[in-house]
């Protein structure tokens, strides 16, 4: 089965992202992962320059 974020051929997961259903490779789940436990006191140096 396809990663619905990536595409890759590979063993999904199902997981709830944002209130929508996604079957999602591991890959993706620690990408997502990270971006949802990201504390708002995390320091400024971790930032992009773009944000």
């Amino acid at each position: 089965m396809d990663c619905e974020r990536c595409g890759v051929d590979a063993t999904l997961t199902h997981r709830d992202v944002d209130g929508f259903a996604y079957y999602l490779c591991e890959a993706c789940i620690g990408g997502w992962d990270a971006v949802r436990t990201r504390s708002p006191e995390a320091s400024d140096e971790s930032r992009s320059a773009a944000q």
